[in-house]
Order: C-alpha cells, then sequence, then structure tokens
C-alpha cells in the first residue's frame, strides 16, 4: 500500500521535515492523470512541479542533438517520484517523462512549494545544503558548460573519443541526464571504468589502483575511446513481508462521480475499496465484508451522516470522514462531536481525503 507521507521522506529534500511540514505538503497535493503514451514534460520544459505516481508506469527518456534515438534511462512506477530537484533549483528539464500506459499521480507544485518554504522557513537551510553540495560535486568535475558534441549516439548508447570531449563533461553529461549505467573508456592497454545510479557516481575502477587514484589518472587522459552504457531503472519497493494488508475503505456517496474520483485515487494507492450510494447499500456492503474508514457525505438518499454513522456503529467502532467544506462546518461540528471518532473535510480535493485516511493508519 502506498503512504503519501512515506514517500515524501524518502524523497532527499523531505527527508528531514517532520510530520507537521510532510502533512502541510501532501494537503497541497494535486490529483492528475495522464493517458498512454502521453508526455507529462519534455527537455526544455519549466521545472515547476514534482510529481508522485500513484499508478501507472512511466519512462524517462533522453535524445541526440537531432531529438531522435531515443534512450530510456530509467523507467518508474507506482510509489516513485521525480522533479523534485526543479522545486529548489527551477532548471529546466534535462530529460523527457513519457507515460508507458495510463498513469494517475499527485503532483506538487512550486508556487506551493513556495507556500512551504514560507510556512517552515527554517528547512529551506537545510535544503539548500543539499544543492550546494550537489553543485560542488558537480562542479569540480565538469566545466560549467557541457560539451558533448563529440558525443554519437546507437544502439549501445552514447560513444566518443575523449580528444573529442573532455572525462569531465563526460561526468557532467551522467550527472545533470541522471543516467544509471557505466562510463567504459579504453585508452591503449588500460581500460577505466565509472558506475553511475540516477546521475550519481557511486565506482571508479582503473586496474588495481584506489578509487581515488584511478580517478585523478583517467581525468589526465586526453585520449581514449569511451563507450556510454545507460540501463533502465526501477527503484526497489519494500520487501513483501514488511507490506501489511491493504486497508478497507467503504466509499458513500449519491455522486456516481465523487465516488469513481475518489474511488480511483484510494485503489491507486493500493487500498482495497468497495463504493455505495446510500445507507442501506453501505450497510449490506458492510455485513458481507468488514471495512476499516468509511468516507462519506454528509447529506444521503436515505439519511444523514450522523444516522449512517449510528447505524454503521453497531459493527463496530469504525472511523468516518465526512465529504464537507466550511459552509458546512459550523452546523456539523456539533453533531461531529456527537459521532465521536469522525472527521470532516474543509474541502474536496482527493489529497486532502488520503492525508486524512493515512493519519487514520
Amino acid at each position: 500500500m502506498i503512504q503519501i507521507g512515506k514517500i515524501l521522506k524518502k524523497v532527499p529534500i523531505f527527508r528531514m521535515l517532520g510530520k507537521e511540514s510532510i502533512d502541510f505538503i501532501v494537503e497541497r497535493l494535486k490529483f492528475k492523470t495522464f493517458s498512454a503514451n502521453e508526455t507529462i514534460c519534455k527537455i526544455g520544459d519549466p521545472g515547476d512541479e514534482m510529481y508522485i505516481i500513484i499508478s501507472g508506469n512511466v519512462k524517462i527518456c533522453i535524445y541526440d542533438e537531432n531529438g531522435e534515438n531515443e534512450q530510456v534511462v530509467a523507467t518508474l512506477q507506482s510509489g516513485d517520484y521525480f522533479g523534485e530537484m526543479a522545486l529548489l533549483t527551477g532548471e529546466t528539464r534535462s530529460a523527457s517523462v513519457i507515460t508507458t500506459e495510463d498513469s494517475e499521480t499527485f503532483v506538487l507544485q512550486k508556487n506551493d512549494f513556495d507556500v512551504i518554504l514560507e510556512k517552515f522557513p527554517s528547512i529551506s537551510l537545510s535544503m539548500g545544503k543539499i544543492v550546494s553540495q550537489r553543485l560542488r560535486e558537480t562542479l569540480k568535475k565538469a566545466t560549467q558548460t557541457h560539451k558533448t558534441d563529440g558525443i554519437s549516439t546507437s544502439q549501445n548508447g552514447p560513444s566518443g573519443n575523449l580528444k573529442d570531449v573532455a572525462l569531465v563533461d563526460l561526468i557532467s553529461f551522467c550527472e545533470s541526464n541522471s543516467l544509471t549505467g557505466t562510463i567504459t573508456i579504453k585508452n591503449g592497454t588500460e581500460k577505466g571504468l565509472f558506475e553511475f545510479e540516477t546521475g550519481v557516481l557511486k565506482h571508479v575502477e582503473l586496474g588495481e589502483k584506489q578509487e581515488d587514484k584511478a580517478l585523478d589518472t583517467m581525468l589526465e587522459w586526453t585520449e581514449g575511446d569511451f563507450q556510454i552504457s545507460v540501463r533502465p531503472l526501477t527503484l526497489k519497493k519494500d520487501d513483501a513481508h514488511t507490506e501489511e494488508p491493504p486497508k478497507r475503505i467503504l466509499i458513500t456517496n449519491n455522486s456516481l462521480v465523487v465516488r469513481k474520483i475518489v474511488e480511483r485515487a484510494f485503489k491507486g494507492l493500493g487500498y482495497n475499496v468497495v463504493t455505495a450510494k446510500n445507507i442501506a447499500d453501505s450497510l449490506n456492503a458492510m455485513d458481507k465484508d468488514p471495512v476499516d474508514i468509511i468516507i462519506s457525505d454528509i447529506k444521503l438518499p436515505d439519511g444523514s451522516g450522523d444516522v449512517f454513522a449510528t447505524q454503521a456503529r453497531s459493527k463496530g467502532d469504525i472511523p468516518f470522514i465526512f465529504l464537507g467544506d466550511n459552509s458546512v462546518r459550523s452546523e456539523f461540528e456539533q453533531r461531529l462531536n456527537d459521532i465521536g471518532n469522525a472527521q470532516l473535510t474543509k474541502t474536496h480535493e482527493v489529497s486532502e481525503i488520503v492525508k486524512l485516511v493515512e493519519n487514520l493508519i
């Protein structure tokens, strides 16, 4: 089961944040769907959004200077994310992201992220350190202007000779394109190897030399054939034995559209979902299989939300989330207290409903 808060905690720039900050971010996520083979963003687009994949699959692609010879450098799926650094740097996209099947995402836009930084100014200092470190490491290895004119692209990956492209520019090329794969260099009888994972240099090899000596030696090479081999990356999920059985959610609403939108979002997050249009159908569904959480409208065709809660509680103390807004809050507040173990949403935003559910489990 996907929990948005836990995914955000895995993102490097959010890793140091507390629960209050994470919840504040989750409230500002927008739900967005894409069809198969649809371009979410392309090289050169403004880097003003971060995406979390709820369901579906996408590929991260780069192209040669003619916009041809597509290279898939990563594949991402449910529970993965991309575009997080753009929220800080504002840099244009260095790769294109294309869906390979119908996909659903949560999106965090930069203007919302700026609100987050304004509310929690201390996190900008920690995040600034991440960006500064990344920039310093890149500048040590690469010139400010990437010279990739000497790189040709084949089915085996980009290749060329160091007399046309300096090694520091090759390293920068791999970093800026978030490549996962290797650079292999042959200089006479010597053969060097650089291993990258999502643009981060993980290993350097040259004979029996230690990594720092191997790097220093190869940085001085002015000749040698190189081959960049990229491989698709699928981010690892938690081990199956650590996953809990999916929670069962009952969505009760007279509107078919509301039921479908909320159902689709929670199914994409790995929940077991059942829907009903009224109280009677809901109680019948609960007789067949118990539920863990009920998401209900305040007014239903055959009764009010508090009547529904009273009847449902005969089957157990099941948490309720009522869909409402500030216009009905004051009227429903006292009844909400009488119901107990129930919450009222401020809006009908899917991200807010997700946050409330995840706080309950």
